[in-house]
């Protein structure tokens, strides 16, 4: 567990877990959706993470889930650090009845339960991972929001920014103007949400909400449990457990990078 306290060592394993989902069509043994093997075949030199009681070859289906869950959870953070951000500065920017709406918009996002809704929002809505991706993004900006708002209204009052204001005026050059203060803060609040984002997907996967032929983790473990017999004997240990630690390693690098970089802007 000491690569996670040094923050070079979590880079490494994101950069791993992003180049593995990117090249698991080369590494992978088989094909995820491949179901001709035996089923429930123990962990061996043919299948080193054994098969499911489909057949399917879980060392194949957890390397799709690479792409798949780790892609899921940046696209999600990318739309909603961008969303949450652009609010913030338009709040900072025009204050008075604006910055209020966007402040009240936030205040009932931040009261609803977000998984409660997520859930709710995916079931009924057409299970497909762009779904999963805008449910995620859509219930995730508004802390993004007031974070970046607060800082956001600090930094409009600098003289350097003042003096752009009252030569151009417009919320373009504003915002260029006030990036190098502000680029700090986003950049922490996309890692974290990238950690949470993970859980999010997962959690819906788990669930059984979103793309059912998505081979995310949250799925295999939710087909893990689905088997009766997931805890008799030692079947546990190569079925349920790997996903398990993939979303666990994900989110514990993730959060280191996000600590150190708060560290830094502190």
């Amino acid at each position: 567990m000491k690569i996670f306290y040094s923050n070079k060592g979590s880079w490494i394993i994101i950069l791993v877990m992003a180049l593995i989902g990117l090249t698991y069509p080369l590494i992978s043994p088989y094909e995820a959706g491949d179901f001709s093997f035996d089923s429930l075949v123990s962990p061996s030199l043919d299948h080193l993470l054994g098969t499911d009681e489909m057949g399917h070859d879980i060392l194949s289906m957890l390397l799709v889930g690479f792409r798949v869950s780790i892609g899921i959870a940046l696209a999600a953070s990318v739309l909603a650090t961008l969303s949450g951000t652009v609010l913030a500065i338009i709040a900072a920017y025009y204050k008075g009845l604006v910055d209020r709406m966007i402040v009240r918009m936030t205040e009932v996002f931040i009261l609803v339960p977000e998984i409660v809704v997520l859930l709710f929002i995916t079931a009924i809505a057409k299970p497909t991972v762009y779904n999963s991706i805008l449910a995620i993004a859509f219930f995730s900006w508004s802390k993004i929001t007031r974070i970046i708002r607060a800082k956001a209204l600090s930094v409009i009052e600098l003289e350097k920014v003042q003096y752009t204001l009252l030569l151009k005026g417009n919320i373009f050059d504003i915002t260029l103007k006030m990036w190098r203060e502000l680029y700090p803060a986003v950049a922490t609040m996309f890692v974290f949400l990238c950690g949470k984002a993970a859980v999010y997907e997962s959690t819906l996967a788990f669930f059984g909400i979103g793309d059912p032929l998505a081979k995310s983790w949250g799925r295999i473990m939710r087909n893990a449990l689905d088997y009766e017999g997931i805890f008799s004997g030692n079947t546990y240990l190569w079925y349920l457990l790997p996903p398990i630690l993939c979303i666990l390693i994900f989110v514990l690098a993730i959060s280191r990078i996000a600590y150190n970089v708060e560290e830094i802007r502190s």
